[in-house]
This record gives C-alpha cells, sequence and structure tokens, in this order.
C-alpha cells in the first residue's frame, strides 16, 4: 500500500474486537512501542480497558513514557488492525485516550508496524507499507 506523505502521517485503521469493528482515524508513530486506542472506543470492541495497580483482579497493566509524563494504562492485545487491505494479528495495544486535539483517535506505533515492511521517503513524499 502506497499513500502520499503528510505531516503528521494520519490514516485511517479499522481495530476488530469481541463485539464488532471500529474503524477510526490513527496518526503514525515510529518512536511507539504500542498501539494506542481510546478507552472507550477498547471497552465497546469488547476488550478489559480498565486496569488498577491495587486491585489484582482488574487485568493487565503497563507503565510507558509519553512525552509529558510516565503513565501506567491497560495492556490489551486487539484481535485485528487494518490499514487498507493490510492486516496484523494479536496488536499489543496500551487503552489510553490521546490529548485533544490531537486530530487522532489511535495511534499506530510499533507493535502494529512490526508485521511489516515501512517506508517513508519524504524526499519522494510517500509512505509505503507492505
Amino acid at each position: 500500500m502506497e499513500l502520499p506523505l503528510k505531516t503528521p502521517i494520519t490514516l485511517f485503521v479499522r481495530i476488530k474486537g469481541e463485539t464488532g469493528i471500529r474503524e477510526l482515524r490513527a496518526v503514525l508513530d515510529t518512536g511507539s512501542a504500542y498501539t494506542l486506542i481510546p478507552k472507550k472506543d477498547a471497552i465497546q470492541l469488547g476488550y478489559q480497558a480498565w486496569y488498577d495497580p491495587l486491585i489484582p483482579s482488574s487485568g493487565q497493566g503497563v507503565k510507558t513514557i509519553t512525552s509529558s509524563a510516565i503513565i501506567e494504562a491497560p495492556f490489551i492485545i486487539l484481535q485485528e488492525v487494518s490499514v487498507g487491505e493490510l492486516t496484523a494479528k494479536n496488536v499489543e495495544a496500551i487503552a489510553c485516550d490521546l490529548p485533544r486535539p490531537s486530530g487522532a483517535d489511535v495511534l499506530l506505533g510499533l507493535s502494529f508496524l512490526k508485521n511489516f515492511t515501512t517506508t517513508i521517503d519524504y524526499k519522494k513524499g510517500i509512505l509505503r507499507i507492505e
């Protein structure tokens, strides 16, 4: 799949869960280890998207560093994440809301990109994922 390059790199993704599929606007972030999905969307898709380190039965959490803080958020495995005709299964993700107004719902990180060969050619203005 080849797309014209714009900054920031935004595209639409489809995320599949136990209770359906959501199409959301995503921003590509090659500096993020995980894909981030809003908590409300994760819950609506059937994922256990809540975590409290003081409650052992509350699910699994992960600590991560953002541009402004260290956060601890629910860790989930997304059944499928698709961009165009490309699909990755069992994508590690964090259920965490992006700051407003970011213009995107999802942060598409390395947990998705590691399934593909990704080329960003700034000179030609092309993003290629295959």
